[in-house]
């Protein structure tokens, strides 16, 4: 299930519940984002990913310098 992103909703307009958790000014607006907990990723998570999947491509730290033109090996 993709995120739900509601934009401009009056503080007012939110359950209660909400507004009292996180102090919202009932007339001010908000973004408010839906997203399933499974969804949601540390940067940890998706940098090893990242990382997991150029090694499976073979892209090596000398091959990722080399296009970026800056020293890599560290983070790798």
């Amino acid at each position: 299930m993709p995120s739900t992103i509601l934009d401009n909703v009056k503080g007012s307009d939110l359950p209660r519940v909400w507004a009292d958790r996180m102090n919202v000014i009932t007339d001010k607006t908000y973004t408010v984002i839906i997203q399933p907990q499974e969804e949601r990723q540390s940067l940890q998570r998706i940098m090893s990913k990242i990382s997991r999947n150029a090694k499976i491509r073979g892209i090596t730290p000398d091959i990722l310098e080399s296009i970026l033109g800056k020293e890599v090996s560290r983070v790798l």
